[in-house]
This record gives structure tokens, C-alpha cells and sequence, in this order.
């Protein structure tokens, strides 16, 4: 079902994966325990039950945090879940992302191979490298390895770059020497992602923002926007309501304003 590769790209901009160490409060020594965790955070509540549902099989819990939603899979019971999901819907580009499933994939072999009680010095050294790794790869944006890159269908390409751009993507009417200037833009750390929105439509620009260490991917000719958003309304569509809402606005502007430019007092509303 190609449309489910939605949902990786969607968890592709919104995913975090950690390796907790917690302290095992039945232990009389201080003794601590390692769980891997995957959380997708948003403000759309109905999407991340949607998700819940279709990745984690309802395993997951969501929780309210400040002006967004948690939705947690923690513990190897639900992560292994989330992974049996990536593996057969697997992100189709971005070496972030993959970097964090491989990881969290080895911290569960590593918790899984102990046998006794209490873990080996190897398993921990092992436990410790992941976590470090992980920290890595969310503060400094890099990942562990270039991921060899698979073939998609259109199909499965056009649903992934649906989810992207609810997760990490922009859309509306900006400034332009007090012109209205259309927009559909995606700024994401993982640059084979951007490269992959480029490819896809072969139209909009790539430039990079060092100092935020993003790669912004955007199309700003008013035929191409209009194309864009075709292309994520009626052949692969956002799920995103607050997504739905921007697109209907800018396509009712620009199809209003189809034979002239967009003046100021219309774009500054947007």
C-alpha cells in the first residue's frame, strides 16, 4: 500500500529516538536499566492517533506538552513494532532518520542478547556508544553512514514527500517588493530528503541556511505552486488539517489572481 509511505515521511520530519537510561527503582543498590523510545511530536491529535494506529498497532501513548502532542512508543515491545512498520515501509531518503532507526534497531539486539542478570561490561560499553551516537546524530546532524538508496515507485515517492511536508513543510504568500509571492518550502537537516523534492518535481530552488544547519527547498513561481499543490491535494494528499486549510487559501488567492499580481493588502492576511 504505497500510501502508507505517508506515514514514514510524516515520522521522517517528526521523529525522535533515544536510548533512556532510568534508574530500576526494584534494584537496592542504585541499579539502572536502558529502553529504547521513539516519539513523533505534533499538534495535529487526530494525525498522531491516526499514526498510533497505523504504525504502532495503539501500543503507543500520547501525552499533552507545551502547545503540541507527544505520541511515545517506548520500552522493545512497541519499538520493535515501529521498526517491523519502517521495514516494510522504510524512509525513502534521509540519513538522519535512518541513522536513528538503525541505532535504536542495534540497542534492542544489544538489550535482547543478554542473558543473564546482570549486563557484561561489553553490552554496556556497546549500550553507551548508542546513546552517544544518538545524541550525535540530533545535535550535530550527522549521521552514521551514507544510506544506499533504494528504488520507489512514483507512487511511493509522491505519499513519503506528502508526509515531509506536513511534518516540516510551509506554505502561503510572502513579501515580495510589496508584491505577493507564493510559496511551497521544506527545511529539513537531512539533505537527501530536500534532493528528493527536487528531483521529484523537477522545479523550486535548494539553497542551504549554515547557521540553523537546514536545507531549504522551495517553489515560487505561481504555476509551479499551484502545480504543487495540485499534486499534494488530489494525487497525494496531506493529512495535516492546518496543512489542508493553508493550501485552500493560497489556491483560492492565486486562482483570483491569475491574471495580475497579488497586492499587498491580500498576502498580508495570509
Amino acid at each position: 500500500m504505497p500510501e502508507f509511505f505517508y506515514f514514514s515521511g510524516f515520522c521522517s520530519g517528526e521523529i525522535s529516538c533515544s536510548l533512556l537510561k532510568l534508574s530500576n527503582r526494584k534494584s537496592k543498590i542504585g541499579g539502572v536499566y536502558y529502553t529504547p523510545d521513539i516519539t513523533i511530536t505534533n499538534s495535529d491529535y487526530s494525525l498522531l492517533r491516526e499514526i498510533n494506529h497505523v504504525v504502532c498497532e495503539n501500543l503507543g501513548v500520547i501525552s499533552k506538552v507545551k502547545g503540541a502532542f507527544n505520541l511515545s512508543m517506548r520500552g522493545k515491545r512497541k519499538v520493535k513494532k515501529v521498526l517491523n512498520f519502517f521495514a516494510l515501509y522504510p524512509p525513502i531518503a534521509g540519513d538522519l532518520v535512518l541513522s536513528r532507526l538503525y541505532l535504536i534497531s542495534k540497542s534492542i539486539e544489544v538489550l535482547e542478547s543478554q542473558k543473564e542478570h546482570k549486563r557484561s561490561s561489553a553490552q554496556e560499553l556497546k549500550l553507551k556508544e548508542i546513546r552517544t551516537q544518538l545524541s550525535q546524530v540530533k545535535i550535530k546532524a550527522f549521521p552514521i553512514s551514507e544510506f544506499r538508496q533504494q528504488i520507489f515507485s512514483q507512487d511511493a515517492i509522491g505519499y513519503f514527500l506528502a508526509g515531509v511536508l506536513d511534518a516540516e513543510g510551509s506554505i502561503g504568500i510572502k513579501a515580495n517588493r510589496n508584491r505577493g509571492q507564493p510559496f511551497v518550502a521544506v527545511a529539513m537537516k537531512d539533505g537527501k530528503i530536500i534532493k528528493l523534492f527536487k528531483n521529484f518535481f523537477q522545479m523550486g530552488n535548494i539553497h542551504i541556511r549554515p547557521k540553523e544547519k537546514m536545507i531549504h527547498f522551495e517553489i515560487g513561481a505561481r504555476a509551479q505552486v499551484l502545480k504543487a499543490l495540485e499534486i499534494f491535494t488530489k494525487v497525494y494528499p496531506v493529512k495535516m488539517e492546518k496543512t489542508k486549510k493553508r493550501i485552500k487559501k493560497v489556491q483560492r488567492i492565486l486562482n483570483d489572481y491569475t491574471l495580475g499580481p497579488i497586492p499587498w493588502r491580500v498576502w498580508n492576511k495570509i
